[in-house]
């Protein structure tokens, strides 16, 4: 059970810490983004594959995540910090997988790495637009030749992915191949961000809560009925035991930080990699 302080001290953190930064940083994303200067190391990295550079990438994840963010602060707020028991998890889940995508461009240290990544994501994209493309539609809509369409222009761009792979030096027959892994990209980025403090209970802190928010988004049984107090079930006439799911402050609000430190290394990587070399 969580105590009433540390309820009140992760509303407390919440209130003065967490949303100023976050409401900050909506701020900024709604002002024309700041892009790298020609030389600087992350304009580089964009050269790779300008129909979809590495910077955009990037900044696209974060602002993900901060919308997110700026998303669960007003809700939070405007109702009084009551806890729907799933629904926060589920937003804050989408928050961690735009961060996790920036710092999974923009925080490794080779180069070729970085491209790597940021072309993974690109094909990602190209497989879900195609997969859109798979919905059966109605024939009296007449949009069978669009989709055709559609579907070469995407296969045009596959192969210029494959190009782009061949000039960075990497293995151009596996780029059909590439999956964009989440589970993967947060534990590689786990390792980037927290390998060197030594802290391994953050460290592996984030892979837990990716796994527990993955429970909640896709509404599977245990992950709500992780949340109900076994010490306040009621029995039924009939027999049947029922609780209702809660959850806490302080695991929200954990949620919360964790995406919150990660938004915070990506912002300060991605200003200094548009820098000038």
């Amino acid at each position: 059970m969580v105590s009433e302080e540390d309820e009140r001290a992760w509303q407390r953190r919440l209130e003065t810490v967490l949303f100023p930064g976050v409401e900050g940083w909506f701020q900024r994303v709604t002002r024309p983004p700041v892009t790298p200067v020609a030389g600087s190391s992350l304009a580089r990295d964009d050269e790779a594959y300008p129909n979809l550079p590495a910077s955009h990438v990037a900044y696209g994840g974060m602002v993900t995540a901060v919308e997110h963010l700026e998303f669960f602060r007003m809700s939070f707020l405007s109702t009084g910090g009551k806890q729907p028991p799933a629904a926060y998890f589920t937003v804050l889940r989408t928050a961690l997988m735009g961060v996790a995508q920036a710092l999974w461009v923009l925080k490794p240290p080779a180069r070729l790495t970085r491209v790597e990544h940021a072309l993974i994501i690109a094909r990602d994209d190209l497989r879900q637009r195609k997969g859109l493309l798979s919905v059966q539609l109605p024939d009296h809509l007449g949009l069978g030749d669009d989709v055709d369409k559609e579907r070469a222009r995407l296969d045009r761009y596959l192969a210029e992915l494959q190009a782009a792979a061949t000039t960075a030096g990497l293995d151009a027959s596996k780029v059909p191949g590439w999956r964009l892994l989440m589970t993967e990209v947060i534990t590689q980025v786990s390792d980037l961000v927290f390998a060197d403090d030594g802290n391994e209970d953050t460290r592996y802190g984030v892979a837990m809560l990716w796994r527990w928010h993955s429970g909640h988004a896709h509404a599977t049984p245990s992950a709500r009925i992780r949340h109900i107090d076994r010490q306040h079930l009621q029995r039924n006439a009939d027999g049947a035991l029922t609780g209702s799911a809660t959850s806490s402050i302080s695991e929200v609000g954990t949620a919360a930080a964790a995406i919150v430190l990660w938004l915070n290394e990506a912002w300060r990587i991605y200003d200094l990699l548009c820098a000038a070399a």
